[in-house]
């Protein structure tokens, strides 16, 4: 558990839709420059979390911060520039546009209207997911694992003190989902933003995460570091299908 205060913060948050409780008093924080793993089983809360924390949805319980500032009741493009990012599960990139156009959208929300700067930011976005040699290729004509990087290029133009990835590693292979992790782990040594990782892939949550929160029906059930939930028989049992760390669920 990390000295640091956190970056991001969540206090019992709640969220109901009609008289179905989705998510029910989830309190988790993480500290800059540290990740946070969600899993669980399908209908768990991952994702009714994250949108809450993002603000695409309000939640019905609870409260939010990012740094020192509540921002429970804050639009989505104020969040974004007060640093908070996010990727989704299913991609929202605009395919007759080219690389470069898809990332240089991060940039909105945070008002830039430097030209030079604008087009400064977009190379370092490019290079750093090595995107560059593609920047005039429309994105639509772009492999999948690609299509990928070109989010996740966008979500950090704005150098992001947060970054919220639902399911980053959908769709990939192993090799991309190997490549994808090594970019995002040397872009967060380098500029040292708290991830909040939603995954079913346990392998890449287990590489990734400083800590793992374990969501059932709503409910934060596990909170603990990849070794102690590689060695909590009940999350095992409940939610891996694969050997983690020498366990295998039954």
């Amino acid at each position: 558990m990390s000295d640091d205060p956190p970056v991001l913060r969540t206090e019992g948050l709640g969220k109901r839709f009609g008289g179905v409780g989705a998510l029910s008093d989830v309190s988790v924080e993480i500290p800059a420059g540290q990740v946070l793993g969600l899993i669980g089983p399908n209908g768990a809360g991952k994702t009714t979390l994250v949108n809450c924390v993002s603000g695409v949805l309000s939640p019905s319980a609870g409260r939010v911060f990012l740094g020192g500032s509540e921002i429970t009741g804050w639009p989505r493009h104020r969040r974004a520039r007060a640093g908070l990012s996010r990727t989704f599960q299913n991609l929202r990139l605009f395919p007759d546009l080219t690389v470069a156009e898809n990332v240089e959208a991060g940039l909105v929300a945070h008002g830039r209207t430097n030209i030079s700067e604008r087009n400064a930011r977009v190379r370092q976005a490019l290079e750093a997911q090595g995107l560059d040699h593609l920047q005039r290729t429309p994105v639509g004509s772009l492999a999948f694992g690609l299509q990928r990087r070109v989010e996740i290029a966008r979500s950090l133009i704005g150098r992001p003190s947060v970054l919220l990835l639902d399911e980053p590693s959908a769709g990939l292979g192993r090799e991309e989902t190997a490549a994808m992790r090594d970019l995002l782990m040397a872009e967060k040594r380098e500029v040292g933003f708290a991830i909040l990782i939603i995954a079913h892939d346990v392998s890449l949550i287990m590489e990734l995460s400083d800590r793992v929160a374990v969501l059932h029906e709503g409910r934060l059930i596990f909170l603990g570091t990849p070794e102690q939930v590689a060695k909590e028989p009940a999350v095992l049992e409940a939610y891996f299908s694969t050997p983690v760390d020498g366990h295998v669920a039954h």
